[in-house]
């Protein structure tokens, strides 16, 4: 529309150059946006205003990354041609971009050969506006295809939207029909709800009357039961009638039988002639009749008390005879005591006559001695210091049979074993000087033999037996352990055992016995079977059990044994010390640090073995099962492969190292420490140990205090637990870092005053001191309060710490990152920007290390190999944070 408004001015020729690119130029950002140079480059070349190179240059150049750039590009080129250029440049506007031409120049464009300029002959001007019409009469054609192509596309459109809102229409209706059935449901919920309680009514309705039900099953059982004890004495009534009925007849001679057939002929005349009475005799007989009844219920009525008073005396007869036999056994207990009490004084007695020979024996010798030594005239002082000399004796004398005469009723003091065949001088010679047994209190105490071999002396609910144990293990069979206690199973009859009342079904609670020479007392409270079996067979003589009636819990055992629901009663977990290898017959292998639940220390077919499996890090549940060497057998491993340590020869420095780090993995060594004792088994001392040189007997102890296994305890953390970075020197490092994650918070230290200070410290609740006498300190409360808040508190501490928090039931999670030359070079930036070295870092990592297994607690070890740089390093520490903070925290007892 813009070209035929235009007017039609002067010819393009007309004007000059300047004049023509002054109009081009100021149209230049319209032309270089609206023109594409391919379509008017034909013409331009036809023109001859480009070549060849300059069409290459324009379309090709890589510096022209656009169209606008190789439009500007080609009127800079058409420049050079002068008033050509153009020319030519506006022909090409007004053939192929008409509008653009009528806004650059003001003219309406034309076609018309006169118009243009001669810069292409007439000939090739007019083929090249036929190819130019053509093209464009092409151009139109698609357009108007493309045109009928969208139209189609929007009436397919249409349509697909109408089918939308159909859809939307047919979804509105279900929504609606959807919305209906829901409450419909709702209603049919709330109907069948009714109808539970309904039921619910029935059912209390139905159990009522089955209550009912049984009551009046239960009365009529009752009442039937009466019954047939009213038939039962009915009966009874005429048999007994009968009899005496025969018995009556049997008795009447026969000369009375006609006397008394003509007395039963008058008296039925007589009730003949009475029956023939008058009303007035007939009614004092009713009255007779009836005085006479309740007579005889009177005498019914005395008859039942007379058979309540007889069956209560019964009773009472069967009571006393109970209470004779209880006064009767006591008595035969009381004889046996007074035997015992007896035999006791004459010993007693026996050996203070002895003894009274022998001290005057000594101060006739230490008279005799001093008078030939020192020979004093008898004067008041010597005669008054003499007789306190012997008063003195005789004080001491008597402390010492107070003193013996003091101790428990229920023993005896028993210098050896007694036999029947030896005579009573024999029974209590020991040997020595005088072949008498000294009563030395600094000597060990000789062996308590109960006083009562079969009295029973009972403590709250636990019963003391005392009877001669000669090869125990055949007398009784015991079953349980740790976990249920150790119960009497079977009892030999004809033994011992039998003979003095022990039964199945008690709990063995303690054990005391006599062991060359010495008394041994041994709970089995809370031992396991392969203990009570231990110390049950080392009886051989005189032993006292002391049991506790549990028979309601020994038959919860044998049912869980017999549906093989447990397998003993032992039920522990420990902690391994030692790498134990696959062995034969199932053996489980094990490495150090593993957690076992052991479940039977007396498994069958086997010697020197536990039933164990292996517990899942994250959960109470067994993974492998198997067996594996009981205490004393992985003890014995374990001072092979310490030697095996010790004494193998190094290849190379390279493989010693290799074979230094494997060991320090296959063993983990930890003592007893203070208690001197095994913590999971009684510690037994051996005689021939103790006979032998003192280097030795410490180095043999030093060999028993070594664990193989550690007792554990699982611990559950409800919240996020502290973590605890070593090397404490590349802690200080990372401590910032992690505490910059999100979910970690840095534990900072607080100031205390002396007072609270040293109350803190008397209560334990102090973890470390940042500088010494400034009472700035980390405190439990610190560690607490970052807890409470949901989040890990990073510990800038050191390992002293562990044991304080464990105190107080916080279980920190360890991580010692181990260190090398190659992973200390890695950090070395960040240890220099510290004041810290390589070297330094090393040996705190050295010193540290051998800590770590005193702790009572597991922890985690970083691998030098497992990251390569600082970035890589807290990557991997926050995956074990999340893995440690998943698992059981397994804690043993502190034996440091």
């Amino acid at each position: 529309m813009a070209g035929e408004s235009a007017p039609e001015g002067p010819d393009l020729k007309e004007k000059g150059e300047e004049e023509l690119w002054e109009l081009l130029n100021d149209n230049r950002h319209r032309i270089s946006l609206g023109v594409q140079p391919c379509i008017v480059m034909p013409y331009l070349r036809q023109a001859r205003v480009l070549t060849e190179m300059d069409e290459d240059e324009i379309l090709s150049s890589h510096n022209l990354t656009n169209r606008s750039m190789r439009t500007s590009h080609m009127m800079d080129i058409l420049r050079t041609q002068g008033t050509n250029g153009a020319v030519a440049l506006l022909e090409s506007l007004m053939i192929h971009y008409p509008t653009l031409y009528t806004q650059v120049t003001g003219h309406k464009p034309s076609t018309e050969p006169s118009r243009f300029s001669g810069l292409i002959k007439y000939s090739d001007l007019t083929e090249y506006l036929i190819r130019a019409v053509t093209g464009m009469q092409n151009e139109l054609q698609e357009a108007r295809c493309e045109a009928g192509r969208m139209n189609a596309r929007c009436a397919s459109l249409e349509s697909e939207i109408q089918q939308v809102m159909e859809h939307e229409e047919k979804s509105r209706s279900l929504l609606s029909e959807y919305k209906r059935i829901q409450r419909h449901l709702c209603s049919l919920q709330r109907e069948v709800t009714n109808l539970k309680d309904e039921k619910c009514d029935l059912y209390v309705r139905y159990t009522t009357a089955i209550e009912e039900k049984s009551a009046m099953n239960m009365r009529l059982h009752d009442l039937n039961l009466q019954i047939y004890q009213l038939q039962t004495e009915l009966q009874k009534a005429q048999t007994e009638n009968d009899f005496q009925k025969r018995r009556s007849l049997r008795c009447v001679p026969l000369a009375e039988a006609s006397q008394l057939q003509e007395e039963v002929r008058s008296l039925r005349c007589q009730l003949l002639k009475i029956e023939k009475l008058n009303p007035a005799h007939q009614d004092i007989l009713a009255q007779d009749l009836a005085e006479a009844i309740d007579s005889q219920m009177e005498l019914a009525e005395q008859l039942k008390c007379y058979r309540e008073e007889n069956e209560q005396l019964h009773r009472e007869k069967q009571k006393l005879l109970d209470q004779s036999e209880c006064l009767t056994l006591q008595v035969q207990q009381l004889t046996l005591d007074c035997n015992m009490h007896q035999q006791k004084s004459t010993v007693i007695q026996n050996q203070m006559r002895e003894l009274q020979t022998e001290r005057d024996q000594c101060e006739d010798v230490m008279a005799s001695s001093i008078r030939s030594r020192n020979a004093e005239p008898p004067s008041p002082q010597s005669l008054r210091r003499r007789e306190g000399a012997l008063y003195e004796e005789e004080n001491s004398l008597e402390t010492l049979e107070t003193d013996d005469l003091s101790l428990d009723d229920d023993f005896v003091i028993l210098p050896s074993v007694l036999n029947d065949d030896k005579d009573t001088s024999s029974q209590f010679a020991l040997g020595g000087t005088n072949n008498m047994y000294s009563l030395d209190k600094n000597s060990a105490p000789p062996f308590l033999v109960r006083s009562r071999p079969k009295a029973i002396r009972i403590s709250g609910r636990v019963v003391t037996i005392s009877f001669q144990g000669d090869a125990l293990l055949t007398q009784i069979a015991v079953v349980g352990g740790n976990k249920t206690g150790v119960f009497v199973h079977q009892v030999t009859e004809g033994s011992a055992a039998h003979t003095v009342g022990i039964s199945h079904g008690a709990q063995i609670v303690e054990v005391k016995y006599q062991q060359n020479q010495k008394a041994l007392r041994v709970v089995l409270e809370d031992s396991t079977l392969e203990e009570a079996m231990w110390a049950l067979g080392q009886v051989t003589d005189l032993c006292h059990l002391c049991l506790r009636p549990r028979q309601h819990d020994y038959d919860i055992l044998l049912q869980q044994l017999q549906k093989n629901e447990m397998s003993s009663g032992d039920s522990f977990y420990v902690r391994i010390n030692v790498t134990i290898p696959a062995g034969p017959k199932g053996s489980l292998a094990v490495a150090c640090d593993d957690i076992l639940h052991v479940t039977n220390t007396r498994p069958s077919d086997t010697d020197g073995s536990w039933y164990a499996s292996q517990v899942h890090p994250c959960q109470l549940l067994a993974l492998h099962s198997g067996l594996v060497p009981n205490y004393y057998r992985a003890q014995r491993l374990l001072i092979r492969a310490i030697e095996e340590m010790n004494f193998q020869t190094r290849k190379s420095q390279k493989e010693g190292r290799m074979e230094a780090q494997n060991r320090q993995k296959a063993v983990r060594i930890v003592s007893t420490g203070r208690q001197g004792r095994n913590p999971l088994w009684v510690s037994v001392e051996n005689e021939k140990t103790k006979s032998t040189e003192s280097g030795d007997t410490s180095a043999a102890r030093s060999c028993v205090t070594l664990m193989p296994y550690t007792l554990v305890t699982p611990h559950f953390p409800p919240i996020c637990r502290p973590v605890l970075l070593l090397p404490s020197i590349l802690g200080r490092i990372l401590d910032k870092k992690v505490a910059g994650w999100q979910g970690f918070e840095l534990c900072e230290p607080e100031m205390l005053s002396a007072s609270d200070h040293s109350v803190r410290l008397q209560k334990s609740e102090l973890l470390e001191e940042c500088e010494q006498g400034r009472n700035c300190c980390y405190t439990l409360q610190c560690v607490e309060k970052v807890m409470k808040k949901g989040i890990h508190c990073v510990l800038p501490l050191g390992l002293d710490c562990v044991r304080r928090l464990h105190r107080a039931d916080i279980f920190p999670i360890i991580i010692f990152i181990s260190q090398c030359v190659s992973s200390a070079r890695r950090l070395r930036s960040k240890l220099h920007r510290q004041s810290w070295s390589e070297e330094q870092l090393l040996v705190c990592s050295k010193s540290e290390e051998p800590l770590l297994d005193k702790l009572p607690c597991l922890f985690h070890r970083v691998a030098p190999d497992s990251w390569c740089d600082q970035a890589s390093l807290l990557t991997r520490l926050r995956t074990v944070i999340w893995e440690e903070q998943k698992k059981i925290v397994w804690v043993e007892p502190d034996l440091w």
